[in-house]
C-alpha cells in the first residue's frame, strides 16, 4: 500500500516518517484517483485523533501525481514481529498492550473513526508506547466509504465474522479484531490458524476460534471479545476494566493515559 521513508522536517527540525502511497494498478494503468481517496481517508481519519496510542499524522502532500503522508517517526517493532521473535507474550505483557491499545481505540471510536483493519502487523510497540497505525481503510462516521466490502488486503483471521458475511463495520467489529490480535499475542498464533487463506476463511465463517490455552485470566476477556454475535460481545469499557483488574493482580499499576499537549522541538521557531 505504500513505501515508508525516514525524513527530516527542516522547518520544525524534527525527524518524521513519510509514507508514499502506491496506487493500485488496473488494466489501463495506475489508479491515481483510488490512491488519492485512500490517502485522504488515512490522513483525515488519523489526523482528527490525538492520543499516545494512535499514530500522529502531520500533513498530506501531492506533487507530480505522487501522494505523501507525513507522520511521526517511531522506532518500533510490530506486535507480529515481536511475537515472531519470542513465540508468544506473557499474560501481563499482553494485558498491558491491550489496555494501552484499547484506550486509543476508544478515543478513535469516540471521534467517529473506525479503523477496520486492526491486526498484529498494524500494532507498533516502542519502549513505552503501544501505537495503532495504518488507517488506510479507516472510515469516518457517515462516510459513504463505510461499505460492507472487506478490502482484499485485510487478514481474514482478524476480520469479525459478521464482516465476512457482508455486515457493515461498527465499533464491535473493531473490538473483535482487537481481541483476535490479543489472542495472537498470548497464544502465539491467530484464532483461526490455517495454511492458506481459503482454509482460514472457511473456519472463520462457520466455526468458533480454538479455545486459548496460554491466556490464564485473559481467557475471559478473549472469549468475550471473540463472541460471534456482536450484540453479546464485550463492550470497550467492560474490556478495559477487566484488563486493568488483570494487571492489578499481576502487580502492574496502570492509569488511563492522558491526552498529550502539542510539543514542538527545541528551536522550532528560530532560524
Amino acid at each position: 500500500m505504500g513505501i515508508m521513508w525516514r525524513a527530516h522536517d527542516l522547518r520544525l527540525r524534527r525527524d518524521v516518517a513519510v509514507k508514499e502511497i502506491q496506487p493500485p494498478f488496473r488494466a489501463d494503468g495506475a489508479d491515481l484517483e483510488e490512491a488519492r481517496r485512500r490517502a485522504l481517508r488515512e490522513a483525515r481519519s488519523a489526523g482528527r485523533l490525538s492520543h499516545p496510542a494512535v499514530i500522529s499524522v502531520h500533513d498530506l502532500l501531492e506533487e507530480n501525481g505522487r501522494l505523501w503522508i507525513v507522520m511521526e517517526l517511531l522506532e518500533a517493532l510490530t506486535l507480529e514481529e515481536t511475537v515472531g521473535h519470542l513465540g508468544h507474550l506473557p499474560i501481563h505483557w499482553t494485558a498491558w498492550i491491550g489496555f494501552q491499545l484499547l484506550s486509543g481505540l476508544r478515543h478513535a471510536h469516540g471521534a467517529g473513526v473506525l479503523h477496520r483493519d486492526i491486526n498484529p502487523g498494524n500494532i507498533l510497540l516502542t519502549g513505552d508506547r503501544v501505537v495503532l497505525s495504518d488507517f488506510g481503510i479507516a472510515a469516518l462516521g457517515g462516510d459513504p466509504a463505510m461499505s460492507t466490502t472487506v478490502p482484499i488486503g485485510c487478514a481474514p483471521a482478524y476480520v469479525a465474522p459478521e464482516r465476512l458475511r457482508g455486515g457493515r463495520a461498527d465499533p464491535a467489529t473493531d473490538l473483535w479484531s482487537f481481541g483476535a490480535s490479543l489472542y495472537f499475542a498470548v497464544e502465539g498464533r491467530p484464532p483461526y490458524p490455517g495454511s492458506d487463506t481459503l482454509t482460514v476463511l472457511g473456519r472463520a465463517m462457520s466455526g468458533e476460534p480454538d479455545p486459548p490455552v496460554k491466556a490464564g485470566p485473559l481467557r475471559r476477556v478473549l472469549e468475550g471479545l471473540l463472541r460471534r454475535d456482536p450484540a453479546e460481545r464485550l463492550s470497550a469499557g467492560r474490556a478495559a476494566r477487566m484488563l486493568s483488574e488483570i494487571l492489578r493482580l499481576e502487580g502492574v499499576t496502570v492509569a488511563p493515559p492522558s491526552l498529550p499537549g502539542q510539543r514542538f522541538p527545541p528551536g522550532a521557531f528560530t532560524r
